[in-house]
């Protein structure tokens, strides 16, 4: 697990108290030599129960607001439990186009 992939979690914990979450580190995917430039964040919390979805990606772009300057790229999928629920995944990355 990469220090970065750890810093998420954490803050994630401190910040929504989670019933779920996931940070994947999925930078392999992707092209270039970075190995922490791109994340894929799955929260479950209920503090997203009077939020709409836009409103969920700013609460997180505005927690990670320092670390977004060294990540390229980190995809959000925010849900309420109940959502959740209803769901019990996040949707799949696409393939990186540009990856050789």
């Amino acid at each position: 697990m990469s220090s970065m992939q750890s810093h998420l979690e954490g803050q994630l914990e401190l910040s929504l108290n989670p019933e779920y979450y996931e940070v994947v580190n999925e930078s392999s995917q992707h092209s270039g030599p970075a190995s922490e430039s791109h994340f894929k964040i799955v929260v479950v919390s209920s503090d997203f129960e009077e939020m709409k979805l836009i409103d969920r990606h700013r609460f997180i772009n505005k927690l990670f607001v320092d670390e977004l300057k060294l990540i390229h790229a980190m995809a959000m999928h925010t849900y309420t439990p109940k959502e959740w629920e209803k769901r019990q995944a996040a949707p799949d990355s696409p393939e990186c186009s540009s990856k050789s």
